[in-house]
């Protein structure tokens, strides 16, 4: 199991159905029937191509918006296996995102829908070895025959409403909320606005690819988001470097070469002028000048200074309680 496990459980749009669409600002009442699926496979940016491919514009600038998608690209490229534990949390159930698509015609429809909620309970159970979980003993309830409920926990927003041209669905704007989690299994909320929806390949059978886009606002960013990194970071440390305890620590910490946990306190510690001391504070990332750079916001939605992000979902046919 890799260290460090960004993941994405994400978001939800439930009870009402109507929301505002890409159809000029107007608003959408999703028509025709319900169709369910669960996400099996959950995606974020590895490189800055990803991120401009799982983004979206959230500004109508004409420039697709996913500034912390391209962060997650950069710490990929500094060695976070980021894609690697999202694809264990999905096979694992750690990740059930629920995805309800409304709709006359897969092709061609003025009036869809697409609610996104957060999954729990599912059947079959994920893995054949529910202690020593890996990719290749979980994953069975993905295959299309899946049962679920909806956790309690799931946002109750609006779905996202839009059109379906040549078989491309764009929906949007609205709220919806992700999650993720970095060092350990505790899921840190972010909640989004001006958020859009991009969907194409759908069929009773699946979805090939759905993008999910909104913003971050940058109080969230700060006093929800960043104190989460900062506690869920310590697991990934402690694992990796051993000796951060000892009374007089090393200077490395005693990290293992190469090791998540090192890479953690090299770019951190002592990020805020203090001593380094083989740990890594809320202010020690905050007051980083690359994590400043990085995490300034990139969007303004309806007022509001907002950090955009992007992921990319696929999904295959589920069965949990009806939406209406």
């Amino acid at each position: 199991m890799a260290s460090i496990r960004p993941y994405l459980l994400a978001a939800a749009l439930s009870l009402t159905v109507i929301a505002c669409g890409d159809d000029g600002g107007g608003t959408v009442i999703p028509e025709g029937e319900h169709y369910q699926y669960v996400s099996s496979k959950a995606n974020v940016p590895t490189n800055n191509n990803q991120a401009r491919e799982f983004g979206l514009d959230l500004n109508g600038d004409k420039v697709v918006d996913n500034q912390l998608g391209m962060v997650l690209g950069t710490l990929a490229t500094m060695g976070f296996d980021i894609q690697g534990t999202i694809d264990e949390a999905v096979a694992e159930g750690s990740i059930i995102l629920l995805v309800d698509f409304q709709t006359k015609d897969f092709t061609s429809t003025s009036a869809a829908g697409i609610k996104i909620l957060l999954g729990d309970m599912p059947m079959p159970q994920p893995c054949t070895d529910p202690l020593m979980p890996t990719i290749p003993t979980c994953g069975k309830h993905l295959a299309g025959t899946g049962t679920f409920t909806i956790s309690a926990n799931s946002p109750q927003t609006a779905a996202l409403g839009g059109k379906i041209i040549n078989g491309t669905f764009t929906g949007g704007p609205g709220d919806i909320s992700l999650q993720i989690a970095l060092g350990g299994t505790d899921a840190i909320q972010l909640d989004l606005i001006g958020a859009r929806a991009k969907a194409s390949g759908i069929s009773p059978d699946g979805i090939t690819s759905v993008v999910l886009a909104g913003a971050l606002t940058e109080s969230d960013l700060n006093t929800k988001v960043i104190p989460a990194i900062a506690t869920q970071l310590e697991p990934t440390i402690a694992d990796d470097c051993t000796m951060r305890t000892m009374p007089q620590a090393p200077i490395n910490c005693g990290c293992m070469a190469g090791s998540t946990g090192k890479t953690v306190l090299d770019l951190f510690d002592g990020g805020d002028g203090t001593a380094k001391d083989c740990t890594v504070s809320v202010a020690e990332i905050t007051q980083n000048s690359l994590i400043q750079s990085l995490l300034a916001p990139d969007v303004t939605i309806d007022g509001v200074k907002a950090l955009s992000l992007g992921i990319k979902v696929e999904a295959k046919k589920a069965t949990f309680p009806a939406q209406i």
